[in-house]
């Protein structure tokens, strides 16, 4: 943000924290017409304008933020992509799985990271490429300890039954 932005907003508008959508649409276009003003509106509720907040029913954007629009930082910090907690309910009434969503989170981590990494911001890669494996890693467990488990009812399945275990032999059916 430049410091000489909001100078000059604070001294246009003296004592003031923030300006109506109104305000913002006459420093920003030059001109405060319905069309304008209602362009300026949908961008401080859609978000396209940060820190605009809706008080007592009117939109308003902090001297601040209306400085950093006028005259934006030159280097931008990159927003890591979060992972998925829980599937998203399908429309079709079918279940989704739940192997889906992480996995789809690692492939996007693995290709931010290489975006990040071509574009010079090494450390951002390298905590993708963390998030990603420590999710790869929780599946491999999940796996795993669900593998264990079967195993373990098959093998008590076999000595209920009276039958000879052999530990290391595997079942004629071709599981484990």
């Amino acid at each position: 943000m430049s410091a000489r932005s909001l100078q000059r907003l604070r001294e246009m508008y003296p004592g003031r924290y923030a300006l109506r959508a109104e305000e913002v649409a006459l420093v920003l276009r030059g001109k405060n017409t319905r069309r304008v003003v209602e362009r300026q509106r949908e961008k401080m509720a859609d978000g396209r304008h940060p820190g605009a907040r809706k008080i007592d029913g009117t939109w308003q954007l902090p001297l601040d933020d209306l400085a950093e629009i006028l005259e934006p930082a030159s280097v931008a910090t990159p927003v890591l992509p979060a992972g998925h907690s829980a599937a998203a309910p399908s429309r079709t009434g079918r279940r989704r799985s739940e192997i889906g969503p992480r996995l789809g989170f690692i492939h996007d981590a693995l290709f931010w990271s290489q975006v990040f990494r071509a574009l010079g911001f090494v450390d951002e890669a390298r905590e993708l490429d963390e998030q990603a494996q420590a999710m790869r890693d929780e599946g491999n467990q999940v796996r795993a300890l669900e593998r264990a488990r079967e195993r373990r009812a098959r093998l008590t399945d076999l000595a209920n039954a009276g039958g000879r275990v052999i530990p290391d032999a595997p079942p004629k059916d071709g599981g484990l």
